[in-house]
């Protein structure tokens, strides 16, 4: 198996970051691997015990304010939502930093930390048009705002891709790597490109990582 996987990253070898260095290594693969991160679309799925995936808590608040009256000073009153306790699961995060390091922050060629995450802005407000009831020159305004726990949440404490310990899969379009987490009972890693050659390249380079640090890659998780 060892001399396959070796025949195979041959393409993976050729791209400058890897060639620079001479032969492939386990380093060389984290430094493809993490420069990858930044160029594609590197989706993760932070998966709790409970199985949600990208699971945050937060608060409902918000205020009613009622203007009563037009000519003169118009009475003014607001009284405040009552809090509710809310949650989500996120549909798109994304890892932007990866680095060769472990938990404690120990230069380490068989860890890569997943060291920050981003998604698309998921708190909400909302100002509704003012109820206005003609009759008694009174008019209401609602504002709502559902405040979430920040994305930080899924790199602190971090999490860790242990490449002794992980599970490769491959479509035609993305390949991924699942391991356990520390913080999460499973932590799924998967690159998106349409470029097929990129693809085999990232897919060489996880595999050796997991070969490298004793990992059977085509074992199941």
């Amino acid at each position: 198996m060892r001399g396959m996987m070796l025949a195979a990253l041959g393409a993976w070898v050729s791209l400058p970051v890897v060639a620079a260095q001479g032969a492939p290594t386990a380093a060389s693969a984290q430094e493809f691997l993490a420069t990858m991160a930044k160029q594609l679309a590197t989706q993760v799925h932070f998966v709790d015990s409970a199985g949600r995936t990208n699971y945050v808590t937060g608060k409902y608040t918000g205020e009613v304010r009622t203007v009563k009256g037009i000519v003169g000073k118009p009475k003014e009153t607001i009284s405040a939502i009552p809090e509710q306790f809310i949650d989500k699961q996120l549909p798109d995060v994304r890892a932007s930093v990866l680095e060769a390091i472990d938990a404690l922050g120990r230069p380490n060629a068989c860890a890569t930390r997943i060291s920050q995450v981003t998604a698309p802005p998921y708190d909400e407000s909302r100002s509704t048009d003012p109820l206005v009831r003609v009759l008694t020159y009174t008019r209401t305004y609602k504002d709502e705002k559902w405040t979430y726990e920040p994305v930080t949440k899924f790199t602190d404490p971090a999490e860790i891709i242990d490449w002794g310990n992980v599970s490769i899969s491959r479509r035609i379009d993305a390949v991924s790597v699942t391991t356990k987490g520390q913080a999460f009972s499973k932590v799924h890693l998967s690159y998106a490109t349409s470029d097929l050659d990129q693809a085999d390249r990232i897919e060489y380079a996880m595999k050796f990582l997991a070969m490298s640090c004793g990992n059977d890659a085509s074992s199941a998780f």
